[in-house]
């Protein structure tokens, strides 16, 4: 962290004026985390998020009763990011070619506050529910009413996104499906995307094993569905 710090010795814009969303962010605020709670940031998120609501099989590494189930994730050969990513990805984690794509062997995002996290959609689907519920969950608490309400305040505006506490909004997205928040993200081989419409009381989780899909369609199919 003090090496990445380090190359970025000054910040871009002042602070709330201006949004741009970064990976170094989250590594900080997860060092805050460590720093404030005096435990590990991995084992904080465990007992404060994934145990009071029963996200049981997720973890930072794969759980035992997962890894039958975890699905291989793809890279289509074809693609401006295939020979981007034989770059950067360690080539042990590439386990040859299937058809039009490269698969991967499986791994875990060194880096747990940008990333870290692997488990199964309906472990995700829970995490939605305490948000659309004011921040619990089946009796459980992870967060004040107040301060579920206020990571999902989309105040500062950004060139891509326009940005909350955690959740934030696409604006080539916004005027096609108005009154979301999301977060979503992925890397070699997975793209993941949670999104809620608080006002409607729907969450959408979707999980894809390939680097990049049409998630937007797939999202807006899904809420058509709901609303028809």
């Amino acid at each position: 962290m003090r090496a990445l710090l380090a190359r970025y010795s000054h910040l871009k814009f002042p602070p709330g004026t201006q949004a741009s969303y970064s990976n170094l962010g989250f590594l900080v605020l997860g060092e805050v985390i460590t720093s404030v709670t005096g435990e590990p940031y991995e084992e904080y998120v465990r007992q404060s998020i994934l145990t009071p609501l029963g996200m049981r099989l997720t973890e930072f590494s794969y759980a035992d009763a997962m890894i039958p189930h975890a699905a291989t994730g793809y890279q289509l050969r074809w693609s401006i990011m295939t020979p981007l990513l034989e770059l950067m990805v360690p080539r042990a984690l590439f386990a040859g070619k299937a058809g039009r794509y490269i698969a991967f062997n499986r791994f875990c995002v060194n880096g747990a506050a940008y990333g870290g996290l692997v488990g199964p959609a309906d472990d995700a689907a829970r995490f939605l529910q305490a948000h659309l519920n004011g921040g619990a969950l089946n009796g459980a608490r992870i967060l004040s009413a107040a301060t579920t309400a206020a990571m999902q305040n989309i105040a500062t505006r950004g060139d891509k996104m326009d940005v909350g506490l955690g959740w934030f909004r696409s604006r080539s997205a916004r005027s096609r499906v108005p009154g979301f928040i999301e977060h979503l993200g992925g890397g070699g081989g997975f793209f993941n995307v949670m999104r809620l419409y608080p006002d409607r009381g729907l969450g959408i989780v979707m999980m894809g094993n390939a680097t990049s899909y049409d998630h937007e369609a797939m999202a807006c199919a899904i809420v058509d569905q709901q609303w028809d």
